[in-house]
């Protein structure tokens, strides 16, 4: 299998540095910016999550870089890997998002949230986000309280399921046994 070499200074970085270092060198070099973009909503896996990562660590909210990327990237998550999902939903989620684009995110994270087999703390950042949209529109509560069940809570790790507790009794008002 022929391994994917870095060819820009980003991708080098990426690949070989440490998580400050990446930081600092895109805060350094912010005309590298769009190539993160690009590079997080690509097909090359040795670097598309790191990409988003790094983005999602050098972003303000509603940070003006990504105003116009905020649609690929939604339309880049279905099908990624549970990691880069999560990443770039981090990153999302920090952005002005009209209706029409959290209703694909409310979608996406409910499909998530009830898979058992995805990671925790994929589904723990799609409730995060659920719940965001339930302060946002309360008329959604009902549908998340639904999914409130054992069978989806039980397979998560203790810490997640600690915090979903406390979160869902805040925005939800119940209690999870």
């Amino acid at each position: 299998m022929e391994v994917d070499e870095p060819v820009t200074d980003l991708e080098h970085v990426l690949v070989q540095a440490y998580t400050d270092e990446m930081v600092d060198y895109l805060k350094d070099h912010p005309q590298d910016f769009p190539e993160a973009i690009a590079l997080a909503v690509g097909d090359r896996p040795r670097y598309a999550w790191r990409a988003a990562w790094l983005i999602g660590n050098c972003m303000g909210a509603h940070d003006a870089r990504l105003r116009k990327a905020v649609d690929r990237l939604i339309a880049t998550m279905p099908g990624k890997p549970d990691g880069h999902w999560r990443e770039l939903l981090k990153i999302v989620i920090r952005m002005e998002l009209n209706d029409e684009q959290e209703g694909r995110l409310f979608a996406m994270a409910l499909q998530h949230w009830q898979d058992p087999a995805k990671q925790s703390s994929v589904r723990w950042m799609s409730f995060r986000f659920m719940a965001d949209m339930v302060k946002k529109y309360p008329e959604l509560a009902a549908e998340v309280k639904l999914l409130m069940r054992p069978d989806l809570i039980e397979p998560l790790s203790p810490g997640i399921r600690r915090s979903l507790s406390r979160e869902a009794k805040k925005i939800l008002g119940m209690r999870l046994e």
